[in-house]
C-alpha cells in the first residue's frame, strides 16, 4: 500500500480518499497526477495508516484561528477492497472518527482506476482474487474467501465508488471506451466518471467529497437504484442493458441449478446481476444473489422470511449485453414453484430436491 499527501481545500478535519483498482490499471500513475511521489508502507495496512494520519495531524498547528486542511491519499492493495480501509478508520454514523491528538477523520473519496485494454477480460475473468501478503486481522476475512475471483473485486470496486477513472484510454477505440463508461453507469450511476491516458485528465472536474459519504455509498451501486426504481439508466446505445426480476414465489432449487446450468446464456451474457431472492427449501431465509462474468455466489442474509423490510419473492437486477428480457423472465419464471407446489406449503417444500450447499445461517445472524 502506498499513501500520498497533499494539502487541498481549506477544512477542519483530515480526509481519506481511497485509491482502488487492480494489478497494473495505474493507481501509482492517477496519484502521482494529484500529487507527489507515493512512498510504500511496510507494516499492517490499517496501522500503518493510523500511524500516517497522526503524523500529518502533529504537524498541523491547532488553536490558531484558521483551519487547516489537508487530505490523505490511501493506494490500497488490490486484494482489500477500498471499504475495509476507510472503515477501519472513518465511523459510518454522523460522527467523525478521531485520532489520539484530537483531530477528526472523515471519508473523502473512494477512486477506482480501471484498465480500459483489460476491463472486459478482467471482468468475465474466474482466476482467483490475489490474497494480500500481510494478512491484518482488522480487515474482515473477504479476501481469504476462495470462491473470490478478479471479476468479483472488480465488481466490488466499480459499485463502490464515488470517482472512476478509466485509464489507458489510448490503448482503445473511443467507442469501446465509451462502452465502459456507459457500463460504470449502470452499476454506479451515482459516480463521476473520467477517461485518462497514463493518469493524466484523471483529475478535471472532481466533485467536492460528500460529509455523508458512506451513507450516500450504501445507496449508490446500480442494482440498489434499479430494484428502488430510481435508476437513471437502464440501457445504453451499445446494447448494455439491466433487467429487473421480481416473482412471489419462491424458486425450485433443482430448477434453478438446471437453469444456470442448460439455459442462463439463451437470453444474452449476463455481466452482473444482484438482489434478494428465496429457496423454497430455505423458507426462513433471504438469500443474498451475487454474480460477476461467470461465476455466482448465493449466501444467507441476515434477514428472516418475517422481517418486515424483507421482500415477499425474488428481486434481481441483470445487467448484461443484448439481453432478451422476456426470454430471460420467461426461463426464470420456470424455475419458480408451480402454484400447485406453491400451495402445498413449506412441509412440501422441505421434500425438495436441492443441489446447493448448504448455509452457515449462524454467521449471517
Amino acid at each position: 500500500m502506498s499513501i500520498r499527501l497533499t494539502g487541498m481545500q481549506i477544512e477542519t478535519y483530515l480526509r481519506v480518499n481511497v485509491v482502488s483498482g487492480l494489478a497494473g490499471a495505474g493507481k501509482s500513475s492517477v496519484a502521482l497526477t494529484l500529487g507527489r511521489q507515493p512512498f510504500a508502507l511496510a507494516t499492517s495496512v490499517s496501522d500503518a495508516l493510523r500511524t500516517v494520519l497522526t503524523e500529518v495531524a502533529d504537524a498541523v498547528p491547532v488553536g490558531r484561528g484558521e483551519a487547516c486542511a489537508i487530505d490523505v491519499f490511501v493506494e490500497a492493495p488490490t486484494a482489500v477492497g477500498p471499504l475495509e480501509i476507510a472503515s477501519s478508520l472513518v465511523e459510518t454514523g454522523d460522527s467523525p472518527e478521531r485520532l489520539a491528538n484530537g483531530h477528526a477523520v472523515r471519508l473523502g473519496d473512494l477512486i477506482t482506476v480501471l484498465d480500459a485494454e483489460r476491463f472486459w477480460a478482467d471482468l468475465r475473468s474466474e482466476a482467483p482474487a490475489p490474497v494480500p501478503e500481510e494478512h491484518d486481522v482488522n480487515f474482515s476475512d473477504t479476501h481469504d474467501d476462495p470462491d473470490r475471483t478478479v471479476g468479483d473485486i472488480l465488481i466490488e470496486q466499480v459499485e463502490w465508488a464515488s470517482i472512476v477513472v478509466i485509464n489507458k484510454t489510448d490503448l482503445v477505440h473511443a467507442r469501446d471506451a465509451a462502452d465502459i463508461r456507459d457500463f460504470v453507469r449502470l452499476l454506479n450511476p451515482a459516480s463521476h466518471v473520467v477517461f485518462a491516458e497514463h493518469g493524466r485528465g484523471s483529475a478535471e472536474g472532481w466533485p467536492v467529497p460528500r460529509r455523508d459519504m458512506f451513507a450516500w455509498l450504501q445507496c449508490s451501486p446500480g442494482w440498489v437504484r434499479q430494484l428502488n426504481g430510481d435508476a437513471l439508466l437502464s440501457r445504453s446505445p451499445q446494447g448494455l442493458i439491466c433487467v429487473v426480476y421480481r416473482d412471489v414465489r419462491p424458486f425450485h432449487p433443482l430448477r434453478l441449478a438446471e437453469f444456470f446450468r442448460d439455459r442462463a446464456e439463451e437470453s444474452g451474457e449476463i455481466l452482473r446481476s444482484r438482489g434478494l431472492f428465496r429457496l423454497a427449501t430455505r423458507p426462513s431465509t433471504v438469500g443474498s444473489w451475487s454474480s460477476a462474468g461467470p461465476t455466482i455466489t448465493f449466501e444467507p442474509t441476515g434477514m428472516q422470511s418475517h422481517d418486515p423490510d424483507s421482500p415477499l419473492g425474488q428481486e434481481i437486477a441483470f445487467f448484461g449485453r443484448d439481453l432478451n428480457a422476456r426470454l430471460l423472465s420467461a426461463n426464470l419464471d420456470a424455475c419458480l414453484l408451480t402454484d400447485a407446489e406453491f400451495l402445498a406449503g413449506p412441509m412440501f417444500w422441505n421434500t425438495l430436491a436441492d443441489p446447493f450447499p448448504a448455509w452457515a445461517l449462524e454467521s449471517a445472524a
